[in-house]
Order: structure tokens, then C-alpha cells, then sequence
């Protein structure tokens, strides 16, 4: 039974009275460094946690010895099982849910035991080293593909702009001839002298010297 708080006594006469003390605060949990081998055979480690609480402490003792090694195996079995039915890609790209789903198993075994697990969660998933080069690698791909990407749509930007404006010259000469009289300004000042031989019509295919 279970005892309120308080002094309590007991007669030990024809009988063995045995007390067990029971935390019934909040408590947390840590499955560390678990092994768990994915769908497409890639051996993964993952740090698992959770919070939990004892709400029937009559139940908790007498169902189980050690309700706290319980869960530490009921949190084993669930991720293992969980993890083990998705690739590497479908754990990385859907952790919250593995959380859920996880979660949802070991909640209801340990509520049967008298235990109340509110907070569960997959911490961190360990890649082994040779698997985290490959990884890293995949993703700089992606990023130089990307970048490639923008890189040629800028470039198809820029094409496209000098060609309108190629033909916008085309049909219409006061406006290259503007053109031509920007580019002249842009090199005044670099000059050391101009020399004009077939009037102003030509100025960009005259004589140039530039300053050393």
C-alpha cells in the first residue's frame, strides 16, 4: 500500500515489513551511443532522452523490478525498431516525426506500468566517420550545382540584355551614336591625345593613345 507522509509504524511480529522509497518527481533519462542499423544497412549512433514520472507507485514496483530500466528498454526497442524501417535520408529529412512515432509506443507501454512519459525526443544522430565525408561531400555538390544554376541564369540574363540592346542600336543609329559618345567620355580623361581624322562620325575607330 501506499503510505502518505508522515511518521508511520508497523508490528513486525509474524510478518517481514519491507518499505520502498519512490521518486515520484519529475525524472529524466538518457539512452546514449545507441547502435541502430537503417533500411539501406547504413549503422547509425543516436543520444535518445526523456522525461517521465511515476503516477502509480503500487503499480510501477509490483509490475516491473526496476521501472526505470523499463523505459531505458522500451526507448531502445521503439527507436531500434523505428529507425530500422527508414533509410539514412527519411531519418535526416524526418526526425520529428521518428520522434512521434517513437514516442507513441513507449508512452503507452510504460502508462501500463504506472509510468507517465511526457518528453521524448531523438537527439542527435551519429554518422560514422568515412559516411559523414560522403555526406559532406553530397551536399557541396548540391551547393556547386546550385550555384551553377544561378550562375548560368545570370549569364542568360546578361546575353539576353546585350542583345536587345544590340538591336535596339541597330534600328535606331542616334542612339549608338550616343553610345559611342558615352564610351568617348568614360576614356577622356586617360588620354593623352586624340587625333580626329575622318570628322565625328568615326571617334571610336580613331587614333587612341593612352597615358603610360
Amino acid at each position: 500500500r501506499t503510505l502518505e507522509a508522515g511518521v508511520h509504524a508497523f508490528w513486525n511480529v509474524g510478518r517481514m515489513v519491507q518499505v520502498k522509497v519512490v521518486d515520484i518527481k519529475r525524472q529524466s533519462l538518457d539512452v546514449a551511443g545507441q547502435e541502430v542499423l537503417t533500411r539501406d544497412r547504413v549503422t547509425i549512433r543516436v543520444n535518445i532522452a526523456a522525461e517521465y514520472r511515476v503516477v502509480d507507485p503500487v503499480q510501477a514496483v509490483s509490475t516491473v523490478k526496476d521501472f526505470s530500466e523499463a523505459l531505458y528498454r522500451a526507448l531502445q526497442y521503439a527507436f531500434r525498431k523505428t529507425l530500422g524501417a527508414l533509410t539514412l535520408d527519411q531519418i535526416l529529412d524526418k526526425k520529428v516525426t521518428v520522434d512521434e512515432d517513437a514516442a507513441a509506443k513507449v508512452r503507452d507501454d510504460m502508462a501500463a506500468i504506472g509510468v507517465e512519459v511526457s518528453d521524448i525526443a531523438l537527439k542527435d544522430v551519429i554518422l560514422p566517420g568515412d559516411m559523414r565525408d560522403i555526406l559532406n561531400q553530397v551536399v557541396s555538390a548540391e551547393k556547386q550545382a546550385e550555384a551553377n544554376v544561378i550562375r548560368r541564369r545570370e549569364e542568360t540574363n546578361a546575353t539576353r540584355s546585350l542583345l536587345n540592346t544590340a538591336k535596339v542600336m541597330a534600328e535606331n543609329p542616334v542612339m549608338l551614336r550616343l553610345k559611342e559618345l558615352e564610351a568617348l567620355e568614360a576614356i577622356a580623361g586617360k588620354v593623352e591625345r586624340l587625333t580626329v581624322h575622318n570628322g565625328t562620325g568615326g571617334l571610336l575607330n580613331d587614333l587612341v593613345k593612352l597615358r603610360d
